[in-house]
């Protein structure tokens, strides 16, 4: 980007950010420890959080209810079909996994956008930051809230507290812009991308594994607590080790119009003319991404609920256990297969294979009636988490370096998006459902990983198409070039 282009979009001191000299150390690769300490300490909050507001409702509403409250299960001794109490609870609980996902994710689809575009222009460790000091002060509000036994709708400041700070995927996206800074833009960044999502899976997965245990060998309070102190070191971590990638080299001064170029970077990669030849595989691109992400990122507190009311009646230890093999085949075995994939397939390809065994596991999770068919499920349904980094790695690839903050900010938006309209979506369809038909809601993700799989098939067949055409037109300069001089010489 030249001075002048510089001084226009920040409208006062011109400032210039660029990528460091990449001497790549140890320390550059923290990204990934970063990650899976996040994750984990976040799904030991999350879990154990998720558990306690069935609790807390069924002691509010029906004190009579002898429920052994250790285990987390809604189910009372020697209950084998559904109550009206506990289809109750389970209402309640749906429609306070609404209200966290809308303080926590409105507030985050905005902070997210202008996280990731400021990366871009001052750095990236406020990005890793930002996000895990709101981490902290969430996790202690939920602490008090638990510890006290108060009101859970205090739990709804520390939502939107998270919120305004990015949320937990607002790491997610400082590490993809991070990784995009020191590597090669090629299959190595495919490569990068997917070894940091293992990281994210093997953080979800312990943190799954733990979390029934913890609770049931001391009571509520003491994952939370553990969490908090997590994030806490994961704050002076951040500071002390993580080094920079991006170094603004002169003195800045925020305007409200450079503001305002920094969110319209993060959306001219759909709309800007001047990126008319790329635009429709970006659209394509997110379109996927929404109709994969709304299912993956957006069901987990149905799941929690499905799984610890009839005909399951899962306590914390099986819910926890259930959590961690299927993150473990899910987020590490799979994802640990994208480097075979590639020996074969594409981006594209590996994509196309994840969204059909999406569909698959949740017609199978839609019909289960036993713990056999809901592992069957997890097994058949893994590949799912294989399309979101092969679409981030698509539309990295297709990014300039200076951009790539702006466009995994946008990701993050999108994703926190799907979180979002995911819950709202899923937890009302279950609770107007599940008197009559549970699974209802597993047939509607089925549904929307369907699309994903038809708009993988359409941006398959037409970039092929567009790779072609580029290809001839190419030989067929080449060959005028190659005639033009014999043509002068005669």
């Amino acid at each position: 980007m030249s001075e002048e282009e510089t001084k226009s979009l920040l409208h006062g001191k011109a400032i210039q950010t660029t990528i460091s000299p990449m001497h790549i150390s140890w320390r550059h690769y923290m990204t990934g420890p970063i990650l899976f300490i996040h994750l984990f300490a976040f799904i030991l909050a999350y879990g154990t959080s998720g558990l306690y507001v069935p609790q807390y409702i069924s002691r509010k509403l029906y004190p009579a209810r002898i429920m052994p409250v250790s285990t987390g299960s809604i189910c009372i001794i020697n209950e084998t079909e559904i109550s009206p109490e506990s289809e109750t609870i389970q209402k309640e609980a749906a429609s306070f996994g609404i209200y966290t996902a809308l303080l926590s994710g409105i507030p985050a689809v905005i902070s997210n956008m202008l996280l990731g575009a400021f990366s871009d222009r001052f750095g990236r460790k406020f990005l890793f930051l930002t996000p895990t000091i709101g981490q902290v002060i969430s996790k202690t509000i939920i602490l008090f809230c638990v510890y006290y036994q108060i009101d859970i709708n205090y739990i709804l400041i520390g939502s939107a507290i998270e919120g305004f700070t990015g949320g937990y995927l607002a790491l997610l996206m400082a590490s993809f812009s991070y990784i995009a800074d020191i590597t090669e833009n090629n299959k190595q960044r495919s490569v990068a991308i997917t070894f940091l999502e293992i990281a994210v899976g093997v953080g979800v997965v312990l943190g799954r594994f733990s979390t029934g245990y913890f609770i049931k060998v001391t009571n509520y309070v003491w994952p939370i607590f553990t969490a908090c102190c997590i994030y806490a070191v994961l704050v002076i971590l951040i500071i002390s080790v993580l080094p920079e990638t991006r170094i603004p080299v002169t003195e800045y001064r925020a305007t409200q119009k450079s503001c305002l170029n920094y969110v319209t970077t993060i959306f001219s990669f759909y709309i800007s003319e001047s990126n008319k030849g790329d635009r429709w595989k970006y659209n394509i691109c997110i379109l996927i991404f929404f109709t994969t992400g709304i299912t993956v990122v957006g069901k987990s507190s149905v799941d929690l609920l499905y799984q610890i009311s009839q005909p399951f009646c899962w306590d914390s230890v099986k819910v926890g256990l259930y959590g961690a093999l299927s993150s473990l085949f899910q987020n590490v075995i799979c994802m640990g297969m994208i480097k075979i994939l590639h020996l074969c397939l594409s981006d594209e390809g590996v994509s196309i294979l994840g969204s059909v065994s999406g569909i698959s596991g949740f017609l199978i999770t839609a019909l289960a009636s036993t713990d056999l068919m809901l592992y069957i499920a997890a097994i058949v349904g893994g590949g799912t988490v294989l399309t979101l980094p092969m679409v981030r790695a698509i539309m990295s690839r297709m990014t300039s370096p200076d951009k790539q903050g702006a466009l995994f900010g946008g990701i993050s938006a999108v994703e926190t998006t799907c979180g979002i309209l995911g819950s709202l979506f899923y937890n009302t369809v279950y609770s107007h459902t599940v008197a009559f038909f549970r699974g209802t809601v597993y047939i509607l993700m089925a549904s929307c990983v369907l699309v994903s799989l038809l708009l993988l098939l359409i941006f398959t067949i037409c970039s092929r198409r567009t790779q072609i055409h580029k290809t001839v037109t190419q030989v067929d300069v080449q060959e005028e070039n190659d005639t033009l001089p014999n043509n002068l010489n005669n």
